[in-house]
């Protein structure tokens, strides 16, 4: 396994922890995450709405408040009842296989924690709202406006693909 992907787990899922511990410790991180995302967005909407944008790091990074009624990228913007209803239905079964102890080790559970947490923090947003709060914006392309829980769950994606990847590579070297 990869210094990363194993360090990462380490600290997201904590291979000391057995059992019972670690289904608590895995409800405590992905409420931790929730709770970082539900905040940065509460103070987009107090500081950035109507402020037009802050630079943060000149050419490269700014914050700007949005109101993003679609998914990434606002694809299926207005759609948000059929966003709720698959985003749902994904959660729970991503839900379903963290939690029943259907991930393999506690790499690929770290992986799938991000990608919910991110989920559930959007899915808390469109409830709520009727939209998703989007704050962080890329200065040197033109890219969408995104938030933390994007960001979780684009983490979550990468270190996924990683993972699948190198874990299929490793099976197929030690069959070689």
């Amino acid at each position: 396994m990869t210094a990363e992907i194993s360090a990462f787990a380490l600290i997201f899922c904590g291979y000391h922890y057995t059992g019972e511990k670690i289904t608590v410790f895995n409800i405590l991180i992905t409420a931790i995450l929730i709770i970082v995302d539900r905040v940065s967005k509460y103070l987009a909407a107090t500081y950035l709405a109507g402020n037009g944008g802050i630079v943060i790091v000149p050419g490269l990074l700014g914050l700007r408040y949005v109101q993003n009624t679609g998914a990434a990228f606002s694809i299926l913007s207005g759609k948000t009842e059929i966003l709720i209803a698959v985003t749902s239905v994904a959660l729970a079964a991503l839900a379903y296989y963290i939690f029943a102890g259907k991930c393999e080790n506690n790499a690929e559970k770290a992986c799938l924690l991000l990608i919910f947490s991110g989920g559930i923090g959007n899915l808390i947003d469109r409830v709520a709202q009727g939209y998703v709060i989007d704050y962080f914006e890329f200065l040197f392309m033109d890219f969408a406006v995104f938030n933390m829980a994007d960001v979780y769950v684009c983490l979550g994606v990468g270190l996924y693909a990683r993972y699948v990847f190198y874990t299929e590579f490793y099976k197929k070297s030690r069959e070689s």
